[in-house]
């Protein structure tokens, strides 16, 4: 980050987007594709991955501590998935414009659904076993059947909370700030 005078605003939008994980939200509905895209965008070099990795790490700590659902069998793929969303967010995120947010959010809802549902993934299911699925078309649709209303949540909050922290950083990077502070990033 080149200038010095945001990183403090940056911290708090980042620990704002960390700490909303902890309170009540509809399922999926959280910050943390917003989150990483925001860090990709707005961090400098190692610090794109190491801020946005803590945040997610800490709150997922604080998670399992206080309701057990911090951590789970799946945790590795859907940290995998968090890496992808910020490989999409370096690529798409070069040049800041609106369509440019927009794109990396929906892009990032997408890839995070269509790799943490893929049925392959998951064991497979036993003969009458009501978890699991099939490792065939048929399981990797039911997966993804199944995945359908925490897509569309995630998708929702992907895109507010991609809004509320973008918005709130190009609003006190051009009324805040010294007006040199909006010519750079």
């Amino acid at each position: 980050m080149k200038n010095k005078q945001i990183l403090i605003p940056v911290i708090l939008l980042v620990a704002f987007a960390a700490l909303s994980r902890l309170v009540s939200h509809p399922m999926n509905f959280t910050p943390i594709t917003a989150l990483i895209l925001f860090c990709v965008f707005v961090f400098d070099g190692k610090w794109k991955i190491i801020v946005p990795a803590i945040a997610i790490v800490l709150s997922d700590l604080v998670l399992e501590l206080n309701s057990g659902t911090g951590f789970h069998s799946g945790t590795l793929l859907v940290y995998a998935a968090y890496a992808l969303i910020g490989v999409i967010g370096y690529f798409l995120l070069k040049k800041a414009s609106f369509v440019n947010i927009l794109t990396s959010s929906v892009a990032g809802s997408v890839s995070f659904f269509l790799l943490t549902n893929f049925a392959l993934f998951y064991p497979k299911a036993a003969a009458g076993s009501e978890y699991g699925y099939t490792h065939d078309l048929a399981g990797i649709m039911a997966s993804y059947t199944a995945g359908i209303p925490f897509f569309r949540n995630m998708l929702m909050g992907d895109v507010f909370y991609t809004a509320l922290l973008f918005g709130a950083y190009f609003t006190i990077r051009h009324f805040v700030l010294k007006p040199t502070t909006a010519k750079s990033k």
